[in-house]
């Protein structure tokens, strides 16, 4: 009986010995990946054999409209391509995640539909997971957010692209612990979930993730094997100690009007200060402590946000509670952004924290962060942490970090998807009002004009001392 367990055991697993706990991994590295065309995803699936990989996702061609109909977005081609991806899985005996547009008429016009296409080691076509790219259509596509498709490597895996993250329940990812995203390239990213908020989505659910914008989680190791990021994942599950964040691939403007936003105090964050921001009911408690590094001119400021309502994504409305700090080159309630990843500044934050009673009942809580460059969260100068009472109570804390653009915790409250924004009862319409003009907002104004005053006021100071 033993001979014919090892004779089976021998024959399912291939490159995999069975009873392993583990699985090779492979993506596209991100800088690699603009690079990339659909006629050299063959060549992509037999670098990653020489590495033993199990399971391949290749890049989401990332300049992909309805004009822009190259060979590189596999378009043209569709049917070549897919044949000769399935043909490289069947000769590397590997799984291959490919995500590809396809132009479909729809509603009597064209439209874009990513198409993330799994095919298994023997080049079989097992699972299509169908998503349109402008979230405002119509289309006959998936109708579940998340797809999932089996390995006979026994590890179950959802497919979803990167926005279902943030419109999906998180009850609904219950039970994998191994997650393929890919990347709606056209759609915009909002500033105030950052960037990486895969990866702090991955570290809260200690779950991997195998990302076609060139991102591996629920490793700590990684081996570079240009083009091409080799990674050994647990099946069980990343429970990683870290996670990296860095700058967005865009810096969009930001329309914040809605959210509560108060200047931080450069001069008081010296020595460290604490301070609360509300917006209704829902309040954010500050610690901010920076230090000056070097003589660079700052180029912008930074504000306390606080937000319960709900935030507009694409066709979808969710529910959202936010305590963020963040950079702004803007003008505060009107927009807030960044104007390149070339912008620094001379604060180094020795210590923010940020603590908050968010909704406990259908509703998940991450971080939020985003640099200018690349920077490492672990234990040494992050940390996270959910206790649940009546409420969720959230802290987060991150240490000697600087050239930050966001740093918060973002809550989903999935109770209140696909409310109109435009609804507020009468009551909640005057106390809105009422706050506005009573309270932060005026505050907030006359805090940002003072602070800009005096750096007026010292500046014209040293002038006249000078000149006497």
């Amino acid at each position: 009986m033993e001979l014919v367990n090892f004779v089976l055991c021998f024959l399912f697993v291939g490159s995999v010995w069975c009873g392993s706990e583990y699985y090779m991994a492979s993506v596209v590295d991100a800088d690699k990946g603009d690079l990339i065309r659909s006629n050299k995803y063959a060549t992509l699936i037999n670098e990653a054999a020489q590495s033993n990989v199990d399971l391949l996702v290749l890049p989401t061609p990332k300049t992909a409209t309805l004009e822009y109909t190259l060979e590189s977005c596999g378009l043209e081609n569709l049917d070549e391509v897919v044949k000769s991806v399935s043909a490289a899985a069947k000769l590397a005996h590997m799984y291959v995640v490919a995500p590809l547009y396809e132009k479909v008429n729809c509603q009597d016009k064209e439209e874009l539909i990513t198409n993330n296409l799994v095919f298994d080691r023997a080049g079989s076509l097992i699972y299509v997971h169908r998503r349109p790219v402008n979230s405002l259509t119509r289309c006959n596509t998936t109708s579940s957010r998340i797809g999932r498709f089996v390995t006979d490597f026994g590890v179950t895996f959802g497919v979803l692209v990167e926005e279902d993250l943030l419109l999906t329940n998180a009850q609904e990812f219950e039970g994998i612990e191994n997650f393929v995203i890919t990347d709606n390239s056209v759609s915009k990213k909002s500033f105030i979930f950052a960037q990486q908020f895969q990866a702090s989505w991955a570290f809260v659910k200690k779950v991997n993730v195998i990302s076609a914008s060139g991102y591996i989680s629920g490793t700590d190791g990684l081996k570079r094997t240009s083009p091409l990021i080799v990674a050994k994942l647990r099946k069980s599950g990343g429970a990683q100690s870290s996670f990296i964040a860095g700058p967005p691939s865009s810096f969009p403007s930001e329309d914040l009007n809605q959210y509560v936003i108060k200047p931080v105090n450069l001069e008081a964050s010296l020595q460290g200060y604490s301070d609360s921001v509300c917006h209704g009911r829902f309040c954010c408690q500050f610690f901010v402590k920076t230090s000056v590094i070097g003589t660079n001119p700052q180029d912008v400021s930074y504000g306390l946000v606080a937000f319960d309502g709900i935030h507009q994504s694409g066709s979808n409305n969710i529910g959202v509670q936010t305590c963020s700090l963040v950079a702004c080159a803007g003008l505060y309630k009107r927009s807030c952004f960044v104007g390149s990843e070339k912008n620094t500044t001379n604060i180094n934050f020795d210590k923010i924290s940020i603590v908050a009673n968010f909704s406990k009942a259908n509703s998940a809580q991450f971080p939020t962060i985003s640099t200018t460059t690349q920077t490492v969260c672990n234990e040494e100068n992050f940390k996270f942490t959910i206790k649940s009472t009546d409420y969720n109570y959230v802290t987060t804390e991150i240490h000697n970090t600087d050239n930050i653009l966001i740093f918060g915790i973002i809550g989903r409250d999935y109770s209140k998807d696909f409310e109109s924004t435009n609804y507020n009862s009468t009551e909640d319409n005057i106390l809105d009002f009422s706050e506005y003009i009573s309270s932060e907002n005026v505050q907030e104004f006359f805090d940002y004009v003072w602070i800009k005053l005096r750096v007026v006021i010292l500046i014209v100071s040293v002038y006249i001392l000078e000149m006497m």
